[in-house]
């Protein structure tokens, strides 16, 4: 049996909450939730506009993306890159 468009996006957003809650710990959840806002108001009146449900999900992937990304940061695996992004950084 097929499943149908609405089964199929009760289960994607079911995943993307399960990766939001594995992906986001508590520690960055106030980072990532300024990021996603930054982000989300960048986006212009037509998601204002879009249903609550919808809006959650959004702002749930953006969190996730964001969380990984600086989850790598900490890990180390852009410290080769610093210097190109940020030459002044260590300058004294």
């Amino acid at each position: 049996m097929t499943s149908s468009p609405q089964e199929e996006i009760k289960n994607a957003a079911q995943a993307i909450s399960d990766m939001h809650v594995a992906t986001v710990p508590g520690e960055h959840a106030r980072a990532v939730g300024h990021a996603a806002a930054n982000l989300y108001s960048g986006a212009g009146h037509r998601l204002l506009y879009a249903p609550s449900e919808l809006r959650q999900l959004i702002t749930e992937a953006i969190e996730i993306g964001y969380a990984a990304a600086l989850q790598d940061v900490r890990n180390g695996d852009f410290d080769s890159d610093i210097l190109e992004w940020r030459p002044t950084l260590f300058e004294a």
